[in-house]
């Protein structure tokens, strides 16, 4: 079983990784964030994002973290928004999972990820 969950993931961010490229925001949106970055980072949460799992592992929250680090300006922060509201989509993600993932890896987001966010309004 738990092979068949590994390749399904693989297989996942695979497909996310090809849909990230065919989005029409470029893959390197500001800065140094790259949707492919992102989404590589936030592949490690994939079983909490779907709500198979109570808490994040310690690998979700490192990745969460580097994500973190990466949106070092109002540019990169909007940039990491874009791709994040573009992975939510993509994986059919939990709502209450993906709002509760900063704050459960002791991350101070400002703001509320969601698929309607107005990614543009982030300072």
């Amino acid at each position: 079983m738990k092979k068949t969950t590994s390749a399904f993931a693989a297989v996942l961010l695979l497909v996310m990784l090809a849909a990230v490229q065919q989005l029409a925001v470029p893959v390197v949106l500001a800065d140094d964030v790259s949707c492919s970055g992102v989404i590589n980072d936030l592949s490690l949460c994939l079983d909490f994002l779907q709500g198979n799992a109570g808490q994040p592992s310690d690998r979700c929250c490192t990745g969460v973290k580097a994500i973190y680090a990466a949106a070092d300006t109002a540019a990169a922060r909007q940039a990491t928004c874009e791709c994040l509201k573009s992975a939510y989509n993509m994986v059919n993600a939990d709502l209450y999972a993906t709002q509760t993932l900063p704050g459960a890896c002791g991350v101070p987001l400002s703001y509320t990820i969601s698929p309607d966010i107005n990614c543009s309004q982030i300072e």
